[in-house]
């Protein structure tokens, strides 16, 4: 028995239902395509943070889904997102990764840009007449672009709803995670880490997320470890939600969860537990005592997880770029960002407990959804006893699916176009 062809043109009814998905939502590359013009060429996707570009000229390269676009920090002191395209042929205008430049040269015929994106100077000018003015031909600008506390976000479409509103419910964890900092300010200087895996890009968000479900098997080890550290019981019932927020979004809530560590906290942990208590309030501070923020995913390419951002890139239908920066905090001792330091080593690092667990898992996924049979993948936990939410969201227990479920109904909806 072969596999039914469902290419892009089909209804995403065919594919995506209540409990459950169609293989090919993973494997279709006409799909994959389609994901590129109706998601992430229209939708705001995550790009960098403010301190990744501290000084004017520096730049880092980003993508818009597979359009190369170029963050940069103007002599002006404004940060701005231009294609990463000249205006003469087409060629890249910035092939570093980062860097800091007063202007952007193109190496295939020398057209050089300011850092404020203006061209400075077609090469050999003298063979164009007066009709080539150089203020026609400065790097286009994304159509939108804007910043929520430091993080950079920009669509290939003028229109859309605005960033506020794609954030929706979202917003609160974002702040959560960054408050954590009492000068409410985080900083991703610590380098990054790359990884490149051969699965579809969607598998990334739905493994990420998904409360520890899949953990109590493939990180079985590193679970038992961690929480004996720690004194959470990861079992206790009522503790953990995992949360749809309207808009993609998902996240793991540990708002509840009660730590009882075997060890008393260092000096350095008893200053930033006063300093955050002095700052928020103990109400407010208490949920961010333990550094444990929300795992949280911000649709289409965002994830926060314990240490990091990771930012994702699609490549093709099965291969995706993966970027890791530990999140450092402004204004704590610095033996806590050495705390955060060696945690993303031990638990995100090449050779850390997680990880390399999620990436051998997701890459077994795109061999087995080649496999002949029933094309439907159930995702069906916890519908029965899902709680919708005023916001549009819904929440379920630790490891319902409730969010996936969410996830499928608003990618059905975006590619409906």
């Amino acid at each position: 028995m072969l596999h039914t062809p469902i290419t892009a043109a089909s209804k995403l009814g065919d594919l995506i239902r209540p409990d459950r998905v169609h293989g090919s939502v993973y494997r279709d590359p006409e799909l994959f395509q389609r994901e590129m013009d109706e998601i992430f060429g229209k939708v705001w996707v995550y790009l960098a943070h403010e301190s990744e570009v501290p000084h004017r000229g520096d730049y880092v390269r980003r993508q818009i889904g597979l359009q190369p676009v170029v963050v940069i920090r103007g002599k002006d002191g404004a940060v701005r997102v231009f294609f990463n395209r000249c205006r003469h042929r087409g060629n890249l205008v910035c092939h570093q990764e980062q860097g800091n430049a007063e202007a952007l040269r193109c190496a295939y015929h020398g057209w050089t840009y300011s850092n404020q994106g203006e061209l400075v100077a077609p090469t050999f000018d003298e063979a164009y007449d007066s009709s080539m003015r150089n203020a026609d031909f400065g790097l286009t600008p994304a159509p939108r672009q804007k910043t929520y506390r430091g993080l950079i976000f920009a669509s290939a479409s003028s229109t859309g709803i605005s960033l506020e509103e794609h954030l929706g419910a979202a917003r609160q964890f974002l702040d959560l995670i960054i408050d954590r900092s009492p000068e409410g300010e985080i900083e991703l200087s610590a380098g990054m880490q790359k990884m490149r895996y051969r699965a579809n890009w969607k598998m990334l968000p739905e493994n990420s997320v998904e409360g520890g479900y899949h953990g109590h098997f493939i990180h079985k080890f590193a679970f038992d470890l961690f929480d004996s550290r720690s004194g959470r019981n990861r079992m206790a019932p009522d503790e953990e939600f995992v949360l749809y927020m309207k808009g993609g979004h998902m996240a793991e809530d540990f708002r509840g969860v009660q730590y009882h560590p075997r060890k008393a906290p260092s000096a350095a942990r008893k200053t930033y537990i006063e300093t955050l208590d002095k700052k928020y309030g103990p109400e407010y501070a208490k949920d961010l005592y333990f550094g444990h923020a929300p795992i949280l995913f911000i649709f289409p390419n965002f994830l926060y997880i314990q240490t990091h951002i990771r930012r994702f890139q699609p490549v093709s239908v099965a291969e995706t770029q993966v970027y890791y920066q530990p999140v450092l905090l402004k204004g704590v001792p610095p033996e806590i960002n050495q705390e955060i330091l060696r945690g993303h080593e031990i638990t995100f690092g090449p050779a850390g407990f997680l990880s390399p667990d999620d990436i051998e898992i997701m890459e077994r996924n795109q061999i087995g959804i080649q496999a002949q049979g029933n094309e439907w993948l159930f995702i069906g936990r916890g519908i029965h006893r899902e709680e919708n939410l005023p916001n549009g969201g819904t929440r379920g227990h630790d490891m319902d699916e409730n969010h996936l479920r969410g996830l499928w109904r608003h990618y059905a909806q975006l590619m409906s176009g």
